[in-house]
């Protein structure tokens, strides 16, 4: 029901999948990221989205890295404007490990947990998808993709 998916953009190490419940899915690959990968995931998420605010659901590998810049971009106000809650998908130690010092150190702005089941995340993440007033958010979305 909450994975139904929009729209996928693939980055190659990245995939960004827009899904039909109004939240923006990033899966990272086994991979070291720059601030220059960070940046183009960033911008790239936002030129697709037909949201101005989504929930975000990340998930990745067990041998995801970004550096210190990526790490405090993805904090920064201009990335945290467009979050209106992140949910990490952790399901193994080393992943939860990083994802709760992600949380302690760069403390984002809005609401941010890990999760070891991803239906448990997208169901949290349901609470934080804004709702058009006039017009289905479904509606709104199929017709930014030109569905």
């Amino acid at each position: 029901m909450y994975n139904e998916i929009l729209k996928s953009v693939n980055l190659g190490h990245t995939q960004i999948i827009y899904l039909k419940s109004g939240i923006i899915h990033i899966k990272y690959s086994d991979y070291n990221y720059t601030i220059e990968d960070t940046k183009k995931i960033f911008y790239t998420t936002r030129k697709n989205s037909p949201w101005e605010k989504a929930p975000m659901y990340l998930t990745g590998s067990g041998f995801t890295n970004q550096d210190n810049e990526s790490k405090a971009f993805n904090a920064s106000p201009e990335v945290m404007k467009h979050c209106s809650a992140i949910a990490f998908l952790s399901p193994n130690l080393a992943q939860q490990l990083m994802a709760n010092f992600f949380i302690k150190i760069y403390k984002p702005s809005v609401p941010t947990k890990f999760f070891t089941k991803e239906n448990q995340a997208l169901e949290w993440l349901q609470n934080f998808v804004s709702k058009p007033e006039h017009s289905t958010y479904q509606e709104n979305s199929m017709k930014h993709f030109g569905i």
